[in-house]
Parts: C-alpha cells; structure tokens; sequence
C-alpha cells in the first residue's frame, strides 16, 4: 500500500499526490525545506523547527499559514497511517503554483507536502570510529541571503557531499571565502580545545542547526564554556575534539579531516558527554 503523505491540507497516498508543472519549487527552487526526526512517535524539536520554516517563510514572502500544533496533528495522523514510530520527517514549502515568469506578478498559493518514512539512522560504528572529513574545495559566500535558509536549492551542498564521497571521506568542512570554518554540506561542526566548545559563528553564514541549538544549551547547562566565534583551519587541525551535528545523525564525532588525526579515543569526552545528554532529551 502507497504510503500517505500530506499534500495541501489533505492526506492521499503519495502515489496521487499531484503538483503543478509551474510550481516555484520545481521551476526555481523556491521554497524551503525541514527535516525532523521523531523519536517514539514525537517530532523531536518540531516547534523549532516549524519556527524556523516561519521566519524562512517570513524573509522570502513565502505565504505560510499552519501552526504548530497543526502540523503536530498532522504528523500524528502521518505515523499512524504509515505505521512509524521511529521516522523521518521532511516538510516541504514551496511558493506555489505559478505561470507568469520569474518575478510573480501576485500572490502565490504555497505547496505544503509533509513526508514521514521510517527512520534509516547512520551506523552505529560511526559513532565510535568517528567519521572522515575534507577541505572542500568550494567557499562559501559570507554575504549570500540564503545561506541561513533551508532552501530548496541544495545543488551546492550536493556536490560538496559528492566531493566528499569520491575523496572517501563522510563530508566535507566548508570554508567562507575569507577561509573561516563555516559548516559541512549537512551539519554544523564543533570543536573541543582545553575542555571548553567553540564553534562557527553566525558572522560566518551558517544554517542555524536546531541541533547546533541543542548542543549550545546543553553546554551551558553542564557549565562547559561555549564560545561562538569565526576561526580558521589552524584552530579546528589543534583541536581536541570535533564533533558534527544535525537532527537525523544527532552528534558524531570526527576521526579526521584531510587524513590529519584527532584524537585517539571516540567520541572524546565531552563530545561523549554531550552525545548521553542529548540521547537522553530525545527519549
């Protein structure tokens, strides 16, 4: 059986969903996007998310009218009717339908999809192996718009992932054009020097992970000084630690970046330490 899917305030099987061929999203990728997971049943995180899509929405006059709990029901219904307990979530918001060129001349009525599929969580060994980085070779704009917007258009995180892959590495860091760390194609990235946290800050146009959000409260909650800054490659190669985070693979750590070492032991400590606090908010 198709599984259901929520299309535009009604749930079909995703077989008979059905866009238009003038659709932004498909015509120019105009639209956003969020992936959450549910532990249990529950959206982890989800009015966070759902913040984020509305203030992404609110910057690109994207028409978005659900709220929060809204979604959360419809989720509900999701998990039951695909027989999920453990998914994954991805809610898609595009500007719509129309025909009338690049620049609209009106209005817009937005495309809303919601997805939910079971859960493929990344291997286990990853977690005490630590994962494989890259320099990629493609910088990133410290002046684009959309950089911190999930948006459609994910062609360049797609080819920084692909770099990656070819080089047998998990991902790859991407540096600003002024050669500050920023993130990797899919996760924001985190270091550990002298038993306090530092990561990219948002002067270097970071996505704002809602997960990269977690980690920040859980720092501060376990009294682990946390620093938010710009910094180069120097700063991340001495590091104790290096850990990568975003909603489906939680915290992971970095065994190596362009075949330098990090550490001898994974996760390290506090990456560790923040991995258990982090498990046990999502159960």
């Amino acid at each position: 059986m198709p599984d259901a899917i929520f299309l535009n305030d009604t749930i079909v099987d995703a077989t008979k969903g059905v866009l238009s061929t003038f659709d932004r999203g498909f015509l120019y990728g105009d639209g956003l996007f969020e992936t959450v997971r549910a532990y249990n049943k529950n959206p982890f995180k989800l009015e966070d998310h759902i913040a984020r899509l509305s203030d992404s929405a609110q910057f690109l006059c994207i028409p978005f009218r659900y709220t929060c709990d809204q979604i959360r029901h419809i989720i509900g219904q999701l998990l039951a009717k695909n027989h999920l307990s453990d998914a994954y979530i991805r809610l898609t918001l595009s500007r719509g339908y129309n025909a009338n060129g690049f620049i609209p001349v009106r209005e817009t009525d937005p495309t809303f999809v919601i997805h939910t599929k079971p859960l493929a969580p990344y291997p286990e060994l990853l977690y005490k192996t630590g994962v494989k980085l890259i320099v990629s070779q493609t910088r990133k704009s410290a002046s684009c718009p959309i950089s911190r917007h999930k948006t459609l258009n994910y062609l360049t995180p797609y080819l920084i992932k692909k770099e990656a892959l070819e080089a047998g590495a998990h991902d790859a860091l991407i540096l600003t054009t002024e050669g500050n760390v920023a993130e990797c194609s899919v996760s924001n990235v985190f270091c550990v020097k002298d038993q306090a946290v530092f990561t990219p800050s948002h002067d270097a146009n970071i996505l704002s992970g809602i997960t990269r959000g977690v980690v920040i409260d859980l720092c501060k909650e376990s009294d682990i000084p946390l620093t938010e800054k710009l910094f180069g490659l120097h700063e991340i190669a001495t590091a104790d630690e290096v850990f990568i985070t975003n909603s489906l693979m939680e915290i992971m750590p970095v065994s190596s970046i362009t075949g330098n070492a990090l550490g001898d032991a994974f996760p390290g400590k506090i990456t560790g330490l923040l991995s258990a606090k982090y498990k046990m908010l999502t159960h």
